[in-house]
Protein backbone atom coordinates (compact mmCIF):
# COMPACT_ATOMS: atom_id res chain seq x y z
CA UNK A 1 0.00 0.00 0.00
CA UNK A 2 1.29 2.84 -1.20
CA UNK A 3 0.25 5.97 1.31
CA UNK A 4 0.44 9.45 -0.65
CA UNK A 5 -1.75 12.49 -0.83
CA UNK A 6 -3.45 13.86 -3.98
CA UNK A 7 -0.91 16.37 -5.10
CA UNK A 8 1.96 13.67 -5.27
CA UNK A 9 -0.71 10.77 -6.67
CA UNK A 10 0.13 9.78 -10.35
CA UNK A 11 -2.87 8.14 -11.93
CA UNK A 12 -1.91 6.88 -15.58
CA UNK A 13 -4.79 8.48 -17.98
CA UNK A 14 -7.67 7.06 -19.63
CA UNK A 15 -11.42 7.31 -19.66
CA UNK A 16 -12.93 8.52 -16.52
CA UNK A 17 -16.33 7.22 -15.45
CA UNK A 18 -17.96 8.18 -11.94
CA UNK A 19 -21.16 6.79 -10.16
CA UNK A 20 -23.30 9.06 -8.49
CA UNK A 21 -25.99 7.73 -5.95
CA UNK A 22 -29.47 9.73 -4.60
CA UNK A 23 -31.36 9.29 -1.44
CA UNK A 24 -34.92 9.45 -0.84
CA UNK A 25 -35.55 12.91 1.52
CA UNK A 26 -36.11 10.88 4.63
CA UNK A 27 -34.17 7.71 6.50
CA UNK A 28 -34.16 5.82 9.49
CA UNK A 29 -32.48 8.01 12.50
CA UNK A 30 -28.88 6.83 13.12
CA UNK A 31 -26.09 7.86 15.87
CA UNK A 32 -22.84 10.01 15.20
CA UNK A 33 -19.79 8.67 17.15
CA UNK A 34 -17.57 10.73 19.04
CA UNK A 35 -14.77 10.76 16.19
CA UNK A 36 -17.85 11.97 13.75
CA UNK A 37 -18.84 14.80 15.89
CA UNK A 38 -15.51 16.20 16.40
CA UNK A 39 -15.32 16.36 12.86
CA UNK A 40 -18.07 17.49 11.98
CA UNK A 41 -17.68 20.65 14.48
CA UNK A 42 -14.66 21.39 12.57
CA UNK A 43 -16.28 21.28 9.21
CA UNK A 44 -19.07 23.47 10.31
CA UNK A 45 -16.44 25.74 11.80
CA UNK A 46 -14.71 25.85 8.24
CA UNK A 47 -12.41 23.02 8.31
CA UNK A 48 -11.09 22.42 4.85
CA UNK A 49 -12.83 18.89 3.66
CA UNK A 50 -11.25 15.94 4.95
CA UNK A 51 -11.57 13.15 3.07
CA UNK A 52 -9.58 9.22 2.29
CA UNK A 53 -9.04 7.58 -1.00
CA UNK A 54 -8.80 3.59 -2.28
CA UNK A 55 -7.46 2.74 -5.42
CA UNK A 56 -6.31 0.04 -6.78
CA UNK A 57 -5.23 -1.40 -10.42
CA UNK A 58 -7.59 -4.57 -12.15
CA UNK A 59 -6.58 -5.87 -15.62
CA UNK A 60 -8.55 -4.92 -18.90
CA UNK A 61 -10.87 -2.05 -19.25
CA UNK A 62 -13.43 -1.54 -16.44
CA UNK A 63 -16.83 -3.76 -17.34
CA UNK A 64 -19.56 -0.95 -16.22
CA UNK A 65 -21.85 -3.72 -15.15
CA UNK A 66 -19.64 -5.79 -13.27
CA UNK A 67 -18.44 -2.66 -11.26
CA UNK A 68 -21.92 -1.14 -10.63
CA UNK A 69 -22.57 -4.51 -9.49
CA UNK A 70 -19.63 -3.89 -7.19
CA UNK A 71 -20.42 -0.78 -5.60
CA UNK A 72 -24.07 -1.95 -4.78
CA UNK A 73 -22.87 -5.04 -3.21
CA UNK A 74 -20.53 -3.32 -1.40
CA UNK A 75 -22.31 -0.62 0.60
CA UNK A 76 -24.76 -2.86 0.92
CA UNK A 77 -22.35 -4.65 3.54
CA UNK A 78 -21.35 -1.23 5.23
CA UNK A 79 -23.70 0.75 7.69
CA UNK A 80 -20.78 3.77 7.21
CA UNK A 81 -21.64 4.07 3.55
CA UNK A 82 -25.48 4.45 4.14
CA UNK A 83 -25.81 7.13 6.06
CA UNK A 84 -26.28 10.67 5.70
CA UNK A 85 -25.28 14.25 8.13
CA UNK A 86 -28.01 17.22 7.55
CA UNK A 87 -27.39 20.15 9.66
CA UNK A 88 -30.91 20.94 11.71
CA UNK A 89 -31.73 23.33 14.78
CA UNK A 90 -30.09 21.42 17.08
CA UNK A 91 -26.86 20.60 14.93
CA UNK A 92 -25.75 17.51 12.69
CA UNK A 93 -28.52 14.59 12.28
CA UNK A 94 -27.67 11.24 10.81
CA UNK A 95 -30.20 9.09 8.94
CA UNK A 96 -29.65 5.64 7.51
CA UNK A 97 -30.69 4.93 3.86
CA UNK A 98 -31.88 1.69 3.09
CA UNK A 99 -29.36 0.22 -0.04
CA UNK A 100 -33.03 -1.02 -1.62
CA UNK A 101 -34.12 2.47 -1.55
CA UNK A 102 -30.86 4.46 -3.50
CA UNK A 103 -30.50 5.57 -7.24
CA UNK A 104 -27.83 4.53 -9.26
CA UNK A 105 -26.23 6.36 -12.02
CA UNK A 106 -23.00 5.99 -14.12
CA UNK A 107 -21.52 8.72 -16.31
CA UNK A 108 -18.41 8.81 -18.68
CA UNK A 109 -16.56 11.86 -17.34
CA UNK A 110 -14.09 12.83 -19.77
CA UNK A 111 -10.87 11.47 -21.53
CA UNK A 112 -7.46 12.02 -20.46
CA UNK A 113 -4.09 11.89 -21.78
CA UNK A 114 -1.64 13.06 -19.20
CA UNK A 115 -1.36 12.05 -15.17
CA UNK A 116 -1.28 15.94 -14.75
CA UNK A 117 -5.03 16.11 -16.59
CA UNK A 118 -5.99 12.71 -14.67
CA UNK A 119 -4.94 13.96 -11.44
CA UNK A 120 -6.81 17.28 -12.02
CA UNK A 121 -10.20 15.70 -12.90
CA UNK A 122 -9.50 13.10 -10.07
CA UNK A 123 -8.70 15.75 -6.95
CA UNK A 124 -11.51 18.15 -8.37
CA UNK A 125 -14.45 14.96 -8.34
CA UNK A 126 -12.78 13.98 -4.95
CA UNK A 127 -13.02 17.41 -2.95
CA UNK A 128 -16.64 18.26 -4.92
CA UNK A 129 -18.17 14.94 -3.43
CA UNK A 130 -16.58 13.77 -0.23
CA UNK A 131 -18.00 16.78 2.39
CA UNK A 132 -19.52 15.22 5.38
CA UNK A 133 -23.06 17.14 4.98
CA UNK A 134 -25.46 16.07 2.16
CA UNK A 135 -25.37 12.15 0.33
CA UNK A 136 -23.29 10.94 -0.53
CA UNK A 137 -20.17 11.83 1.19
CA UNK A 138 -17.98 9.54 -1.08
CA UNK A 139 -17.21 8.94 -4.39
CA UNK A 140 -17.62 5.43 -6.69
CA UNK A 141 -14.57 5.91 -9.74
CA UNK A 142 -13.22 4.59 -12.12
CA UNK A 143 -10.08 5.24 -14.86
CA UNK A 144 -10.75 3.04 -17.48
CA UNK A 145 -7.63 1.72 -20.24
CA UNK A 146 -7.17 -0.91 -22.60
CA UNK A 147 -4.55 -2.70 -20.67
CA UNK A 148 -4.71 -2.20 -16.91
CA UNK A 149 -7.05 -0.05 -15.19
CA UNK A 150 -7.54 2.28 -11.43
CA UNK A 151 -10.91 1.78 -9.39
CA UNK A 152 -11.02 4.53 -6.97
CA UNK A 153 -13.50 4.60 -4.11
CA UNK A 154 -13.28 8.54 -2.13
CA UNK A 155 -15.14 8.56 1.05
CA UNK A 156 -15.36 11.55 3.45
CA UNK A 157 -13.33 11.25 6.86
CA UNK A 158 -16.81 10.91 8.52
CA UNK A 159 -16.80 7.41 6.43
CA UNK A 160 -13.64 6.21 7.48
CA UNK A 161 -10.21 5.39 8.55
CA UNK A 162 -6.85 3.99 6.70
CA UNK A 163 -7.98 0.40 8.06
CA UNK A 164 -10.96 1.02 6.10
CA UNK A 165 -9.21 1.71 3.01
CA UNK A 166 -7.61 -1.33 2.78
CA UNK A 167 -10.33 -3.43 3.26
CA UNK A 168 -11.76 -1.30 0.72
CA UNK A 169 -9.14 -2.59 -1.52
CA UNK A 170 -9.46 -6.35 -0.60
CA UNK A 171 -13.55 -6.37 -1.09
CA UNK A 172 -13.90 -4.46 -4.04
CA UNK A 173 -10.96 -6.24 -5.57
CA UNK A 174 -12.80 -9.59 -4.45
CA UNK A 175 -16.76 -8.61 -5.16
CA UNK A 176 -15.53 -7.13 -8.69
CA UNK A 177 -13.33 -10.18 -9.67
CA UNK A 178 -16.23 -12.20 -9.06
CA UNK A 179 -19.02 -10.33 -11.06
CA UNK A 180 -16.70 -10.03 -13.75
CA UNK A 181 -15.59 -13.62 -14.32
CA UNK A 182 -18.85 -15.18 -12.74
CA UNK A 183 -21.38 -12.54 -12.94
CA UNK A 184 -22.04 -13.28 -8.95
CA UNK A 185 -21.24 -12.17 -5.47
CA UNK A 186 -18.16 -12.85 -4.23
CA UNK A 187 -18.91 -14.85 -0.70
CA UNK A 188 -16.95 -12.91 1.49
CA UNK A 189 -17.09 -13.09 5.16
CA UNK A 190 -19.87 -11.94 7.47
CA UNK A 191 -19.44 -8.17 8.52
CA UNK A 192 -20.93 -5.79 11.36
CA UNK A 193 -21.63 -2.32 10.49
CA UNK A 194 -20.41 0.64 12.33
CA UNK A 195 -23.21 2.42 12.82
CA UNK A 196 -24.76 -0.64 15.08
CA UNK A 197 -20.91 -0.46 16.52
CA UNK A 198 -21.80 2.95 17.20
CA UNK A 199 -25.02 2.21 18.92
CA UNK A 200 -24.08 -0.58 20.41
CA UNK A 201 -20.98 1.48 22.55
CA UNK A 202 -18.59 -1.22 20.58
CA UNK A 203 -17.02 1.79 18.50
CA UNK A 204 -14.57 2.80 20.61
CA UNK A 205 -13.63 2.42 24.61
CA UNK A 206 -16.48 2.35 27.15
CA UNK A 207 -16.13 4.86 30.34
CA UNK A 208 -14.35 4.36 33.60
CA UNK A 209 -14.42 5.22 36.98
CA UNK A 210 -13.71 8.56 38.06
CA UNK A 211 -10.63 7.17 40.34
CA UNK A 212 -9.16 4.78 37.68
CA UNK A 213 -5.48 4.91 37.53
CA UNK A 214 -5.59 5.30 33.61
CA UNK A 215 -7.70 8.85 33.45
CA UNK A 216 -4.93 9.79 36.25
CA UNK A 217 -2.65 8.64 33.88
CA UNK A 218 -3.87 11.12 31.02
CA UNK A 219 -4.35 14.06 33.49
CA UNK A 220 -0.36 13.44 34.35
CA UNK A 221 0.57 13.93 31.06
CA UNK A 222 -1.35 16.95 30.22
CA UNK A 223 -0.36 18.14 33.59
CA UNK A 224 3.00 17.51 32.78
CA UNK A 225 3.01 19.82 29.75
CA UNK A 226 1.08 22.67 30.68
CA UNK A 227 -2.25 21.01 29.23
CA UNK A 228 -0.55 22.03 25.85
CA UNK A 229 -0.98 19.07 23.06
CA UNK A 230 2.49 17.88 21.67
CA UNK A 231 3.71 19.86 18.96
CA UNK A 232 6.96 19.52 16.26
CA UNK A 233 9.62 20.08 18.22
CA UNK A 234 12.04 21.88 15.47
CA UNK A 235 11.43 24.76 13.29
CA UNK A 236 8.15 25.09 11.10
CA UNK A 237 8.89 28.74 10.24
CA UNK A 238 5.16 29.79 11.52
CA UNK A 239 4.30 31.90 14.06
CA UNK A 240 1.05 30.34 16.50
CA UNK A 241 -2.07 31.24 15.00
CA UNK A 242 -0.19 30.95 11.35
CA UNK A 243 -1.01 28.32 8.74
CA UNK A 244 0.07 27.51 5.52
CA UNK A 245 -0.68 24.83 2.43
CA UNK A 246 -0.07 21.29 2.97
CA UNK A 247 3.60 20.07 1.46
CA UNK A 248 3.56 15.96 1.43
CA UNK A 249 6.84 13.93 1.65
CA UNK A 250 6.55 10.69 1.07
CA UNK A 251 9.91 8.59 0.98
CA UNK A 252 10.99 4.91 1.31
CA UNK A 253 12.80 4.85 4.71
CA UNK A 254 14.21 0.54 4.93
CA UNK A 255 13.57 -2.13 2.91
CA UNK A 256 11.92 -5.72 4.17
CA UNK A 257 15.35 -7.51 5.37
CA UNK A 258 16.13 -4.52 7.26
CA UNK A 259 13.08 -4.14 8.56
CA UNK A 260 13.32 -8.02 9.76
CA UNK A 261 16.68 -6.93 11.75
CA UNK A 262 15.20 -3.68 13.02
CA UNK A 263 12.12 -5.86 14.56
CA UNK A 264 14.36 -8.26 15.67
CA UNK A 265 16.67 -5.82 18.15
CA UNK A 266 13.11 -4.78 19.45
CA UNK A 267 12.37 -8.11 20.45
CA UNK A 268 15.10 -8.50 22.19
CA UNK A 269 14.62 -5.42 23.80
CA UNK A 270 11.42 -6.56 24.89
CA UNK A 271 9.71 -3.82 22.59
CA UNK A 272 7.26 -3.40 19.50
CA UNK A 273 8.41 -2.76 16.25
CA UNK A 274 6.37 0.55 15.94
CA UNK A 275 8.50 1.13 19.42
CA UNK A 276 11.85 0.66 18.05
CA UNK A 277 10.87 3.38 15.00
CA UNK A 278 9.49 5.93 17.45
CA UNK A 279 12.33 5.40 19.74
CA UNK A 280 14.80 6.07 15.86
CA UNK A 281 12.32 8.89 15.12
CA UNK A 282 12.97 10.94 19.00
CA UNK A 283 16.73 9.94 18.48
CA UNK A 284 16.71 11.85 14.96
CA UNK A 285 14.78 14.65 16.11
CA UNK A 286 16.80 15.15 19.42
CA UNK A 287 20.04 14.77 17.06
CA UNK A 288 18.61 17.60 14.95
CA UNK A 289 18.35 19.77 18.42
CA UNK A 290 14.46 18.53 19.56
CA UNK A 291 15.76 17.08 22.92
CA UNK A 292 16.21 14.21 24.92
CA UNK A 293 12.44 12.75 25.06
CA UNK A 294 9.66 12.98 22.60
CA UNK A 295 6.28 13.83 23.00
CA UNK A 296 3.38 13.02 20.64
CA UNK A 297 0.06 11.77 20.24
CA UNK A 298 -0.64 8.22 18.34
CA UNK A 299 -4.14 7.26 16.79
CA UNK A 300 -4.62 3.26 17.95
CA UNK A 301 -7.34 1.12 16.82
CA UNK A 302 -10.75 0.35 19.14
CA UNK A 303 -11.63 -2.59 16.89
CA UNK A 304 -11.22 -4.97 19.68
CA UNK A 305 -13.50 -7.48 18.50
CA UNK A 306 -13.09 -9.76 15.37
CA UNK A 307 -16.01 -9.27 13.59
CA UNK A 308 -14.80 -5.68 13.18
CA UNK A 309 -11.57 -6.48 11.30
CA UNK A 310 -13.68 -6.12 7.89
CA UNK A 311 -15.81 -3.43 8.87
CA UNK A 312 -15.82 -0.10 7.33
CA UNK A 313 -15.87 3.26 9.54
CA UNK A 314 -13.70 5.81 11.80
CA UNK A 315 -12.41 3.00 14.35
CA UNK A 316 -9.59 4.85 16.40
CA UNK A 317 -8.92 7.21 19.40
CA UNK A 318 -5.46 8.85 20.00
CA UNK A 319 -3.64 8.36 22.97
CA UNK A 320 -0.10 10.55 23.73
CA UNK A 321 3.61 8.83 23.85
CA UNK A 322 6.52 9.72 25.61
CA UNK A 323 9.39 8.32 23.87
CA UNK A 324 13.37 8.80 25.00
CA UNK A 325 15.57 9.34 22.15
CA UNK A 326 18.16 6.46 22.53
CA UNK A 327 18.89 3.13 20.62
CA UNK A 328 20.37 1.55 23.37
CA UNK A 329 18.00 -1.93 24.90
CA UNK A 330 17.33 0.49 27.78
CA UNK A 331 16.00 2.95 25.58
CA UNK A 332 14.01 0.29 23.34
CA UNK A 333 12.63 -0.94 26.94
CA UNK A 334 11.46 2.36 27.74
CA UNK A 335 9.65 3.07 24.32
CA UNK A 336 8.06 -0.69 24.71
CA UNK A 337 7.08 0.19 27.56
CA UNK A 338 5.47 4.07 26.50
CA UNK A 339 3.60 2.16 23.88
CA UNK A 340 1.95 -0.38 26.21
CA UNK A 341 0.73 2.24 28.52
CA UNK A 342 -0.46 4.50 25.63
CA UNK A 343 -2.36 1.55 23.84
CA UNK A 344 -4.06 1.06 27.88
CA UNK A 345 -4.95 4.90 28.03
CA UNK A 346 -6.34 3.98 25.17
CA UNK A 347 -9.21 2.20 26.67
CA UNK A 348 -10.60 5.66 28.26
CA UNK A 349 -12.88 7.64 26.23
CA UNK A 350 -11.39 11.21 24.87
CA UNK A 351 -14.65 13.25 26.40
CA UNK A 352 -14.22 11.75 29.19
CA UNK A 353 -10.84 12.81 29.46
CA UNK A 354 -11.54 16.56 28.42
CA UNK A 355 -14.38 16.61 31.05
CA UNK A 356 -11.66 15.42 33.87
CA UNK A 357 -9.63 18.24 33.25
CA UNK A 358 -8.52 20.71 36.08
CA UNK A 359 -7.58 23.38 33.40
CA UNK A 360 -8.88 23.59 29.92
CA UNK A 361 -6.16 22.31 26.84
CA UNK A 362 -4.14 24.95 25.57
CA UNK A 363 -3.54 24.92 21.83
CA UNK A 364 -1.14 26.46 20.24
CA UNK A 365 -1.36 24.94 16.78
CA UNK A 366 -4.78 23.74 15.02
CA UNK A 367 -2.96 20.32 14.09
CA UNK A 368 -1.79 18.27 16.77
CA UNK A 369 1.87 16.98 16.25
CA UNK A 370 0.39 13.12 15.61
CA UNK A 371 2.72 9.78 14.36
CA UNK A 372 0.92 7.29 13.31
CA UNK A 373 1.66 3.36 12.28
CA UNK A 374 -0.09 0.75 10.58
CA UNK A 375 1.68 -2.49 9.57
CA UNK A 376 -0.12 -3.22 6.43
CA UNK A 377 0.99 -7.00 6.38
CA UNK A 378 -2.00 -8.05 8.84
CA UNK A 379 -4.56 -6.07 7.37
CA UNK A 380 -6.90 -7.25 5.18
CA UNK A 381 -5.87 -8.18 1.65
CA UNK A 382 -2.35 -6.85 2.68
CA UNK A 383 -0.21 -9.66 0.89
CA UNK A 384 -1.81 -8.88 -2.44
CA UNK A 385 -1.31 -5.07 -2.04
CA UNK A 386 1.92 -4.67 -4.42
CA UNK A 387 0.52 -6.83 -7.05
CA UNK A 388 -2.67 -4.41 -7.51
CA UNK A 389 -0.67 -0.94 -7.19
CA UNK A 390 -2.97 -0.34 -3.98
CA UNK A 391 -2.85 3.11 -2.99
CA UNK A 392 -4.17 5.16 0.11
CA UNK A 393 -4.76 8.78 -1.01
CA UNK A 394 -5.47 11.75 1.23
CA UNK A 395 -6.66 14.97 0.50
CA UNK A 396 -4.41 18.09 0.09
CA UNK A 397 -5.41 20.96 2.59
CA UNK A 398 -3.38 23.36 5.11
CA UNK A 399 -1.25 22.82 8.16
CA UNK A 400 0.17 24.34 11.03
CA UNK A 401 2.04 21.27 12.64
CA UNK A 402 3.89 18.08 11.11
CA UNK A 403 1.51 14.50 11.29
CA UNK A 404 3.86 11.50 10.55
CA UNK A 405 2.47 8.01 8.97
CA UNK A 406 4.67 5.15 9.10
CA UNK A 407 3.54 2.09 6.61
CA UNK A 408 5.38 -1.01 6.72
CA UNK A 409 4.46 -3.53 3.95
CA UNK A 410 5.83 -6.71 2.70
CA UNK A 411 8.57 -4.84 0.77
CA UNK A 412 9.76 -2.69 3.95
CA UNK A 413 9.22 0.57 5.87
CA UNK A 414 7.76 3.83 3.93
CA UNK A 415 6.40 7.13 5.54
CA UNK A 416 4.36 10.10 5.01
CA UNK A 417 4.73 13.63 6.59
CA UNK A 418 2.38 16.09 6.40
CA UNK A 419 3.78 19.59 7.04
CA UNK A 420 3.15 23.47 6.17
CA UNK A 421 4.81 24.51 3.12
CA UNK A 422 7.51 26.93 4.01
CA UNK A 423 11.37 26.43 3.57
CA UNK A 424 12.12 26.50 7.10
CA UNK A 425 9.72 23.37 7.08
CA UNK A 426 10.85 21.98 4.57
CA UNK A 427 14.41 22.00 5.82
CA UNK A 428 13.40 20.85 9.00
CA UNK A 429 11.60 17.26 7.43
CA UNK A 430 14.47 16.92 4.94
CA UNK A 431 16.73 16.72 7.72
CA UNK A 432 14.75 14.73 9.70
CA UNK A 433 14.37 12.25 6.84
CA UNK A 434 18.13 12.00 6.63
CA UNK A 435 18.55 11.07 9.79
CA UNK A 436 15.62 8.78 10.19
CA UNK A 437 17.16 6.41 8.02
CA UNK A 438 20.74 6.60 9.29
CA UNK A 439 18.97 5.54 12.83
CA UNK A 440 17.04 3.14 11.39
CA UNK A 441 20.18 1.33 10.09
CA UNK A 442 21.93 1.97 12.76
CA UNK A 443 19.17 -0.47 14.71
CA UNK A 444 19.37 -3.07 12.01
CA UNK A 445 23.49 -3.07 12.47
CA UNK A 446 22.81 -3.63 16.27
CA UNK A 447 20.28 -6.42 15.22
CA UNK A 448 23.05 -7.70 13.34
CA UNK A 449 25.94 -7.55 15.68
CA UNK A 450 23.70 -8.88 18.76
CA UNK A 451 23.35 -11.97 16.54
CA UNK A 452 26.51 -12.46 15.86
CA UNK A 453 27.44 -12.08 19.22
CA UNK A 454 25.12 -14.89 20.51
CA UNK A 455 26.25 -17.25 17.71
CA UNK A 456 29.61 -17.06 18.78
CA UNK A 457 28.61 -17.31 22.53
CA UNK A 458 26.97 -20.69 21.38
CA UNK A 459 29.49 -22.15 19.39
CA UNK A 460 32.21 -20.99 22.47
CA UNK A 461 29.47 -23.20 24.95
CA UNK A 462 29.32 -26.11 22.47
Amino acid sequence: MLVTTADLWEPRPGTLLRWDVSAPAHGAPAELSLNQRNHLAGAMAGAPTVWLAAAFDVDGPVEPVALSRTWRAFLARHGSLQFEVAVGADGPQARRHHPGTLTWSVTTVCHTSTVEETRAVLHAALDERCVPFGYPAFLPAAVSRPDRSTIVLGMDHLHCDAHSVAVAVEELAELYAAFADRGEESALPAVVSFLDAVSQGTDGPARVAADDPLLRGWGEFLAGRGHRLPTFPLPLGLEPGERADQATAVASLADADLMDRVSARARNSGASTYAAVLAALATAISDLGGGERLDTMAPVSTRSAEQLTRSIGWYTTTVPLTVPASLTDLGLAEAGDAVRHGVRLGSVPLDQVLGSLTEPLVQTRSDVFVVSWVDYRHLPGGSSHLDRDAHHISASTEADDVQIWFSRTHTGLAVRVRYPDTEIASKSVSQLLDRLEHALADLATSAESARTDEMHRRVGSS
